[in-house]
């Protein structure tokens, strides 16, 4: 497996905080997350040949899966015990039956739309029962571990991918403290963890692309300032080398603020919003609310600064939460000509969109919004 796709695997493992701890099902689960990787490398290949090569050997993949974690999982939660069984079978035959249903669609010959909509199910699965359901079993089975700890090595060893999967594991996990060079590799992981973590706590997704991908931008940029001032505070860098980083980071925080609120803006009076306004004079009056503490910073004041990130956050936050979500209620029978509106934006050079803002939004809007299973 190449080094970019493991990359890729461990940074949604790590962002969405997936490990349950439990070696032997975390080693499967890893593995279903390669299979959506795969899959969505293979989807950028536009070779039907080889999409209906790829759709196949995932879909293989994905029913070798089933019959494995599956039966592996019902046999140790009967095991001990666990008292929602049945309920756990119900969701796997239901996922089993999907599965069936992708593969008579093969039959279609358009493998390109089966494909997108095998990624979908297997995304589906991937958060509405591994990070959810799953969790539900970690403390009964956390209590009987060292009682089946080598029944359950021995069972995942005794599996038909057993080499591909420990190969995963051990890679995925660095034991040599090695990082894997991933897209996010400028923003780093621990900052995009911090980001998951604020855009999930506080239900920030608008639901309009645009907004959506700034905000994260704007999280980003707050998130990597207040690293600096946090290092600099514990003089862990030259103090005259991160005085010089953090009041770019400050200024390229603030500047893309204003970027912001042009966009969203432009957006409310081309299309009418209702509320533009209103809306325009909270962007006003949060910009002279900071611009006593930029003056302040600019003279190198600790308190200022640590205030002005503070408030930054909090209020872009609030903001956000209820402010902005009314744009979607409002734009949500429009989002194809809102959308056609920001390329024309973005052609004309009046915002920008960076490659890195866009990664951020597909990992953690895009694999957000994966829709219910229906058979």
């Amino acid at each position: 497996m190449k080094e970019s796709t493991v990359g890729r695997i461990r940074t949604i493992w790590q962002t969405f905080d997936m490990a349950l701890n439990i070696p032997a099902i975390d080693k499967q689960h890893l593995w279903l997350i390669a299979m959506i990787v795969e899959l969505e490398q293979d989807l950028e290949n536009e070779d039907p040949v080889k999409m209906e090569d790829n759709f196949t050997r995932t879909l293989t993949r994905a029913l070798d899966y089933t019959i494995e974690h599956f039966s592996l999982e019902e046999k140790i939660l009967e095991i001990v015990k666990y008292p929602k069984l049945g309920q756990h079978r119900v969701q796997h035959t239901r996922f089993v039956a999907v599965l069936r249903r992708r593969a008579r669609e093969r039959v279609t010959g358009d493998y390109k739309k089966a494909a997108l909509n095998l990624l979908r199910n297997l995304r589906t699965w991937l958060f509405q029962h591994i990070l959810s359901e799953d969790r539900g079993y970690m403390d009964i089975l956390t209590a009987h571990y060292e009682e089946i700890k080598d029944w359950l090595e021995l069972q995942l060893g005794n599996s038909m991918h057993r080499d591909e999967i420990e190969d995963l594991y051990t890679r995925v996990n660095n034991p040599n403290g090695k990082f894997h060079q991933t897209e996010f590799q400028t923003i780093g992981e621990d900052n995009l963890k911090i980001i998951s973590e604020l855009w999930f706590r506080y239900k920030l997704k608008t639901g309009i692309a645009i907004v959506d991908m700034q905000h994260l931008w704007l999280l980003q940029l707050l998130v990597n300032t207040e690293k600096l001032h946090r290092q600099r505070l514990k003089q862990e860098i030259r103090s005259e080398i991160l005085t010089v980083k953090l009041k770019e980071a400050l200024s390229a925080t603030i500047d893309y603020i204003k970027e912001h609120f042009g966009t969203e803006e432009a957006i409310m009076r081309k299309f009418n919003f209702h509320d533009t306004n209103s809306h325009m004079k909270q962007h006003r009056d949060f910009n002279a609310l900071i611009g006593d503490l930029v003056l302040r910073s600019k003279d190198d004041d600790t308190d200022a600064i640590s205030k002005l990130l503070q408030d930054l956050k909090e209020w872009l936050i609030s903001h956000i939460a209820v402010e902005d979500k009314k744009l979607f209620y409002f734009f949500r029978s429009r989002l194809g000509e809102v959308n056609d509106f920001v390329r024309q934006l973005n052609q004309q050079g009046k915002i920008h969109i960076w490659k890195d803002a866009v990664s951020i939004y597909k990992l953690l809007v895009e694999y957000q919004e994966a829709p219910s299973l229906h058979v």
